[in-house]
Parts: structure tokens; C-alpha cells; sequence
């Protein structure tokens, strides 16, 4: 995977979930993908549609995407979307509008919608945080370090398997409090 860069830091969480998402479809744990943005291709005219004769093209970006990986687990619908911060505090201001919104509405219709945080400063360490989670500290503060997630319950995630991140533990807890609520 490489040295663990500041420059390259968008790269290693991503590269992780790539990881985590082949090794979860190829050995039938999860079926878990990551999102498109939505975009058309433009001619070299400039006019909409595809041109098969030309060796490039451009797009358009359509829409602004949904959260960077959905999926589902154990009949659960899920989204996660992906975040990293080199300081010891994360920035709500990171997470979009848009972002919120999807999160919201995957929660209202009964899915699962994650934050996924990699704290990239001494100690690299990952944590999942659900939307419910994130509401309750959006409320509290402006932004959010360790100690506020574990105030919350928040997981942190391990990385086993070379470049698998270890979800399914915390997905399973996940699941089992929401049968009791």
C-alpha cells in the first residue's frame, strides 16, 4: 500500500475500502461498492454525446454523488461515507450538505448511514460513526476529536487482514441494538 503520507492521505483510506469491499464480495461477507458522481460525456465540439471515433473525451459532472460506499450486510442496507483529518479534531464543516441530507434520508427509510473518520496525525486510527452518533455531537459542538466519539459509543476500526478494515464486528453490534430498540 506505501509510505503513509499527509500528501497521499485520501488515497489510504479509500485504497483500504477498495480492499475491504473485494475481499468482502469475493468471500460472500458483504456486498459493498463504491458510488460514481453522476456525469455526461461531452463531444469535443463541446455538444453532448459520445464520440467512438476520437481517442479522448470529456465529462460533465451531473450531479454531486452520493456517500462514497454503499452496500449491504446481513440484509441491512448501508452507506458510508469517507473522511480524513490530519489534526486531532475533525471538522463537522467537512461533511457536505448533500452528504447530511443522504445520510438523513437512508436513515428514514430504515438503512444504515456511517461516517467513516481516519485521524491521520500521531496514532493513525479509524472510527465509524453512525448518523444517530453524529446528530447528538453535531448538536454538542463544532468539531470532534477521539474522547468525544468514544463519549458517544463510537467504534474504532481495526485493520486485519493485510489492507482490510474490520467492519463486520461493529456492523453486527449495530444490528443487534437496533433489533432491541
Amino acid at each position: 500500500m506505501g509510505h503513509l503520507t499527509f500528501k497521499n492521505r485520501g488515497k489510504i483510506l479509500e485504497e483500504l475500502m477498495l480492499n475491504t469491499a473485494e475481499y468482502y464480495r469475493a468471500n460472500k461477507i458483504a456486498y459493498l461498492r463504491k458510488t460514481n458522481p453522476d456525469y455526461s460525456h461531452l463531444s469535443t465540439s463541446g455538444k453532448r454525446g459520445f464520440e467512438p471515433s476520437k481517442s479522448y473525451f470529456q465529462v460533465k459532472l451531473i450531479s454531486k454523488g452520493d456517500l462514497d460506499f454503499y452496500g449491504v450486510y446481513s440484509g441491512k442496507y448501508f452507506s458510508i461515507e469517507l473522511k480524513e483529518t490530519k489534526e486531532e479534531n475533525f471538522k463537522f464543516s467537512l461533511i457536505k450538505k448533500h452528504q447530511l441530507t443522504q445520510m438523513e434520508e437512508i436513515d428514514s427509510c430504515g438503512g444504515n448511514a456511517f461516517l467513516l473518520i481516519h485521524f491521520f496525525h500521531s496514532k493513525s486510527s479509524f472510527w465509524l460513526i453512525t448518523y444517530s452518533q453524529l446528530l447528538l455531537l453535531k448538536k454538542k459542538r463544532g468539531k470532534l476529536g477521539i474522547p468525544e466519539l468514544k463519549e458517544v459509543n463510537a467504534f474504532e476500526i481495526q485493520i486485519t487482514y493485510p489492507g482490510i478494515l474490520n467492519l463486520t464486528p461493529t456492523w453486527d453490534l449495530i444490528l443487534r441494538q437496533s433489533c432491541l430498540s
